[in-house]
């Protein structure tokens, strides 16, 4: 069923937002805050960045704080056997740098019993996903302005788009960002997913000459990606068929949405109506009846061995697609091993001219709130 659709009129104080969202890096916390307050605020032991007082200036300045406290979690990783960091425990977090009476060590762990990711993301992965997202959202933290949502607007739960700007050259030559629907969602976490299918049943068009995809991201990426389209070097270290440079879809929205609700505190759903004929037309790596090729690649990425032959053994294609890789780890080979996640699928752009391509596809945001 169609539904009616409203668009902001300008000026709207959503657009200068917008544009200060996309202009500047990435919010982070500073380095001249006091420490013990920091580590307060994110759940870590008192002493834990006492290291860096030992650095020279010049040295430390080259990295955000953030970066660093997540440098300092791999480090300390690193030092506990692979037994002991193979599944996620509060005992885990505080073995890496958690005060084990802590928030944070309570929100970790209830975000990784969501859903179904909590053996696609390692154990201590968690842990930096948590810091990053804090530094990103903690009003105590964040060099971005409080906002239940990004784009500021009387209506929530209704679809909108933005006004054209048509003095601004980028949107001249880009008119895209102002043709995609966009939502203030507002929802129980427990109906959220249902009630999204809802909301998107209304709007995608019916055509069997279309695929939709889907990315579960927070708000911050979702606004990037929303301007400046997909940048894939934007992506995490160490995934299943990337490492630092790859983009995921999936055409489950379930997964969309848990994976959203998991890793941030700020969940958006990027919906993508893709022309089948570009997907066919793309160089594809079908993953998904090879499990010896599959299992080569995903233990490449994953154990970050060989990534630059594996990056360029896959490098002449533009996306690879097949399940979604699940961690176990082997008491009697002490190692850590990857298997196909039954029933799943995913697709990892890998080459920046499909992706450029590929952002024209960008049909719908949901920006989640509660």
């Amino acid at each position: 069923m169609a539904t009616a659709l409203r668009r902001l009129k300008a000026p709207n104080p959503a657009i200068s937002f917008m544009k200060e969202i996309v202009q500047r890096k990435a919010p982070n916390i500073s380095l001249k805050q006091d420490t013990a307050r920091l580590c307060d605020l994110l759940g870590l032991k008192v002493e834990f960045l006492d290291r860096l007082q030992t650095f020279p200036a010049h040295h430390l300045h080259h990295r955000s704080l953030c970066e660093w406290i997540t440098i300092i979690l791999q480090n300390n990783s690193r030092s506990l056997s692979l037994e002991k960091k193979s599944s996620l425990t509060s005992e885990l977090l505080v073995s890496i740098g958690f005060d084990p009476l802590s928030a944070a060590v309570e929100t970790i762990m209830a975000r990784s019993c969501k859903g179904n990711t909590q053996y696609h993301i390692e154990p201590c992965e968690w842990a930096e996903i948590f810091i990053q997202d804090e530094c990103t959202y903690n009003p105590s933290l964040s060099s971005l302005n409080p906002r239940q949502f990004p784009i500021p607007s009387d209506l929530a739960n209704s679809w909108f788009q933005l006004p054209p700007i048509t003095d601004s050259k980028e949107s001249e030559n880009d008119p895209h960002p102002y043709r995609v629907n966009i939502m203030n969602f507002v929802s129980t976490e427990s109906q959220a997913s249902k009630e999204i299918h809802s909301k998107l049943d209304d709007i995608l068009p019916q055509s069997n000459g279309m695929t939709v995809l889907y990315h579960g991201t927070d708000h911050y990426s979702a606004v990037n990606i929303l301007f400046r389209g997909i940048y894939l070097r934007a992506g995490r270290q160490n995934r299943d068929f990337s490492s630092g440079s790859g983009f995921y879809l999936t055409k489950n929205l379930d997964e969309a949405v848990n994976w959203a609700a998991t890793t941030t505190a700020k969940p958006a759903i990027l919906v993508f109506l893709v022309n089948r004929k570009d997907l066919d037309s793309a160089e594809r790596l079908d993953l998904n009846n090879n499990e010896e090729r599959w299992r080569e690649i995903v233990t490449s990425f994953r154990a970050g061995r060989r990534r630059v032959k594996t990056s360029q053994s896959v490098s002449a294609y533009d996306l690879i697609e097949g399940p979604q890789a699940t961690m176990r780890y082997d008491k009697a080979t002490y190692e850590l091993l990857w298997e196909q996640k039954p029933s799943s699928y995913q697709m990892c752009l890998i080459s920046d001219d499909f992706a450029e391509k590929f952002k024209k596809s960008l049909h719908s945001v949901l920006f989640v709130g509660t």
